[in-house]
């Protein structure tokens, strides 16, 4: 009788009929595990010790590995609030003006009459703040006329005196800030009042050639800064006289 080394059991022959310890033929899982054929309570001490060194690297790298694995759907989550938060600081900033083209304060009034002389509805309803450009809509609405018709209407009179092939050439002159004003009549008007950060008048002499003749006049625009742009809220005849505001 023999007594085996793995389970110490009693067997014959020339190998364990229990555990099958000395069998060339068996399978040893434990080779399978640790790439080895010899299982580790048979290795020698050095055999042992470079079995350990060869586990620990492959344990450091799965444990190196899983630290810098992240889940994609985390990751996408990361971008999307990183993007987001970007687009709502940049957006903060532009509304402000502290980034992109600075609009000056004449610009609005050179657009204005642009749009009357091209027949624009739409560049002209961009002139103005949300209260006066939705009464204007809802006018357009109410006559029933094309965007066209509407815009022929309003370039009626001056038409009329100037004649057909009508230009509209705006000479910006001055402008004067606006220290003190009031926005009660406004907001009386159209129940609502948006807030200005800036208000201006802008003086132009605005020229109207057509067929017939050529006539300029003198307009004081009253515009003020909405968010990042200016916008038309008033305009008013001049007869021309310069006065030392105005120069």
């Amino acid at each position: 009788m023999k007594i085996c080394r793995s389970c110490g059991k009693e067997f014959k022959g020339a190998f364990c009929e229990h555990c099958g310890y000395g069998d060339p033929n068996l399978k040893i899982h434990a080779a399978d595990k640790y790439k080895t054929e010899i299982p580790v309570r048979f290795m020698t001490p050095e055999q042992k010790a470079e079995h350990d060194e060869k586990l620990k690297k492959k344990e450091e790298k799965i444990k190196n590995g899983s630290k810098n694995k992240h889940d994609p759907k985390q990751i996408k989550m990361l971008v999307i609030v990183a993007a987001a938060a970007l687009f709502f600081i940049l957006g903060t900033l532009y509304s402000s003006g502290a980034i992109g083209k600075k609009e000056l304060n004449t610009e609005i009034v050179t657009k204005y009459f642009s749009a009357i002389e091209d027949r624009d509805l739409d560049s002209y309803l961009k002139c103005f703040p949300s209260e006066i450009k939705k009464e204007l809509e809802e006018d357009l609405e109410a006559t029933g006329y094309t965007k066209e018709q509407y815009m022929e209407a309003l370039c009626e009179d001056i038409t009329e005196l100037c004649g057909d092939n009508l230009t509209i050439e705006c000479d910006i002159l001055n402008t004067k800030p606006l220290k003190e004003y009031s926005m009660e009549d406004y907001k009386a008007a159209y129940g609502t009042a948006p807030d200005i950060s800036e208000a201006y008048v802008v003086y132009a002499d605005v020229t109207f050639s057509g067929s017939k003749e050529t006539q300029t006049y003198r307009y004081n625009c009253l515009v003020g800064k909405v968010g990042r742009h200016y916008k038309m809220f008033d305009l008013e005849y001049d007869p021309g006289i310069i006065t030392s505001d105005s120069q």
